[in-house]
């Protein structure tokens, strides 16, 4: 995994901490190298309603569930409903003292922001929050992935009702998410873990784009 981050990479330098931020392009998934976590972020907007939510899940070198989000986000933009969840990415893996983060969106446009030296052109109230969580004293790389290599964070990103101004943090699997988790980390999942994964949101059709926001 190193190497192939360290092919596809372009490096980026942040502010006071030179915070090294590497960004690459995964088109399967897979465990982080050893000494790093992964969190696999997403977020989901109503069309209808407007209304959003983000969630994401992280996990070790050894495919073990570290933790997992959710947030109620409000009414906002798709593409904010991505920015958000990468925040909360961040903001949770700093909080949990982690130095070193792997964080994989299946947004292209919210990955290309985040990449990009010209993001500060971009109106997004959520954007500056998250480049100076990125300026600090660790080191965080970022990748885009295939949505069907996301399907867990898709799925925790729908564990929070809209207006609810909710979040929630899990240490372990939750039941609704637990066999997209073991499947997408390449698992065995247990018997009688049949549980379906929760969603607020109506039909497909609802949402700005084919299979979700």
């Amino acid at each position: 995994m190193v190497a192939e981050l360290g092919r596809a990479s372009s490096l980026l330098r942040l502010n006071q901490h030179s915070a090294q931020v590497r960004a690459s392009i995964v088109t399967r998934w897979e465990a982080p190298p050893a000494g790093w976590i992964k969190i696999n972020i997403d977020g989901s907007r109503n069309i209808v309603t407007g209304l959003a939510t983000c969630g994401g899940a992280g996990c070790d070198s050894e495919s073990r569930w570290c933790f997992g989000f959710a947030k109620d986000i409000g009414s906002c933009s798709c593409r904010e409903a991505k920015l958000w969840g990468i925040y909360e990415g961040v903001a949770t893996a700093w909080s949990l003292r982690y130095p070193q983060v792997l964080l994989e969106t299946d947004s292209r446009e919210a990955y290309e922001i985040i990449i990009s030296s010209n993001s500060h052109r971009i109106g997004s109230s959520i954007l500056p929050s998250i480049f100076e969580l990125m300026s600090r004293a660790w080191e965080v790389r970022f990748a885009f992935v295939r949505r069907e290599d996301n399907e867990v964070a898709n799925a925790m990103s729908r564990l929070v009702f809209p207006e609810s101004l909710e979040y929630r943090r899990w240490f372990e699997p939750p039941l609704a998410v637990r066999d997209v988790f073991l499947k997408e980390a390449n698992l065995v999942a247990p018997r009688n873990s049949v549980e379906p994964v929760r969603t607020h949101f109506p039909a497909q059709r609802a949402y700005d784009n084919p299979g979700g926001c």
